[in-house]
């Protein structure tokens, strides 16, 4: 499956292969959740089976290009690297490479694990040589990252920084893992057990004082609390440091599990208490998210459908109800419908008393037109 989905695995020495795919089956090498692409292979002696590629490794928002050089001819040895961050290990001693890359000062070519072993540590010295970057640019950037890990519940494990020199204007970066209980979320059709949220703040500007955050959640979580550019986070002054701003952003977040909860019981309720009133004429309904339910009513040997259709910030915004006739069938061949928006409606009703209101308002004062247009739009 792994070599369907990287076809230049095929094409990699025997015995580098087991380690890199075993690089390529990791979901999370840093703080980002998302592999390690295999951007592009060569071979160092002109073999037909190639030694060296070229890896795409998430971090701090960018992707880091990093070279990795094995030679085939001496598989005992370790791979040497070329990163495109010129001043990272531009000079390495063997001291530096002791402490911070042992898995490849003391390289296991047997060991499954050898090169990930080796990638994870020296992304870890990457991020050092990055905080080391930070406090040459002025005092903010430093003070910036070292309250936000000693006066607040965020851990280093959780940060990724990087300085964007080379552009124009400077950037610096800071990557936070917003980590929360994501199990209270109500159950999902598609559930995942890889609910995250990014925030990425971006300094430039003089003195680094223009700020831009940035909320990145995984599509899962998307589905339940909804997209980014819908929510609004809290907007992030130049005055205001992340020590104070992220654990408004973090409440923001607790905030919105807390709606989508509070929003999935109350879908529930409405169709529970359908279920209850109408057991008898329940034709299905989303028994996990509870989104939608169909009911078959009569009424005056008029037999049709009704559509709930629940929103997922219900019962702020209505539900959309649709009426279905099981007989009448348009020009296009599909059974006749009408969507009703003129229901009487308050989301502050109790839920009963809302299924009551609708299902009464339906009976009494929208199935006859309902009936009468069907008859007049039916093909036959």
């Amino acid at each position: 499956m792994l070599n369907q989905q990287h076809p230049l695995l095929n094409t990699i020495d025997s015995y580098i292969e087991p380690l890199l795919k075993r690089v390529l089956q990791t979901k999370r090498l840093g703080v980002s959740y998302g592999p390690i692409k295999l951007d592009s292979v060569s071979s160092s002696c002109n073999k037909n089976k190639n030694d060296c590629f070229k890896l795409s490794i998430p971090y701090a928002g960018e992707h880091l290009m990093w070279n990795v050089l094995f030679d085939s001819q001496c598989p005992e040895m370790g791979p040497d690297f070329i990163f495109n961050d010129q001043n990272f290990l531009m000079n390495p001693d063997i001291d530096i490479l002791s402490t911070w890359v042992p898995s490849l000062v003391k390289w296991n070519p047997n060991e499954t694990d050898a090169l990930l072993n080796v990638l994870m540590e020296l992304l870890l010295y990457y991020k050092e040589h990055q905080i080391q970057l930070l406090g040459k640019q002025g005092d903010r950037l430093q003070l910036e990252y070292s309250t936000l890990v000693g006066e607040t519940e965020i851990c280093k494990e959780d940060i990724e920084v990087m300085m964007l020199l080379g552009l124009k204007p400077a950037e610096a970066r800071f990557l936070i893992r917003i980590s929360m209980d994501y199990t209270r979320l109500p159950p999902r059709m598609n559930k995942s057990q890889n609910d995250e949220a990014m925030l990425l703040v971006t300094f430039y500007g003089p003195d680094w004082n223009r700020i831009s955050p940035q909320l990145y959640l995984s599509k899962t979580l998307e589905d339940a609390i909804g997209r980014p550019e819908s929510l609004h986070i809290p907007p992030l002054p130049p005055n205001k440091y992340l020590m104070d701003y992220v654990p408004e952003v973090i409440k923001f977040m607790e905030e919105k599990i807390n709606s989508a909860v509070q929003c999935f019981e109350s879908r529930k309720e409405f169709i529970v208490f359908l279920l209850v009133l109408q057991r008898g004429s329940i034709v299905e309904y989303d028994a996990i998210e509870f989104n939608w339910i169909i009911i078959l009513l009569e009424h005056r040997d008029f037999h049709f459908l009704i559509h709930f259709n629940l929103p997922s910030i219900f019962p702020k915004e209505k539900p959309q109800i649709t009426l279905q006739s099981v007989y009448h069938v348009t020009s296009q061949g599909i059974l006749y419908r009408e969507v009703l928006d003129d229901a009487p409606y308050s989301p502050r009703w109790p839920m009963k008393l809302m299924v009551d209101k609708l299902l009464t308002y339906i009976i009494e004062n929208a199935v006859q037109k309902f009936q009468a247009n069907s008859i007049k739009n039916n093909r036959f």
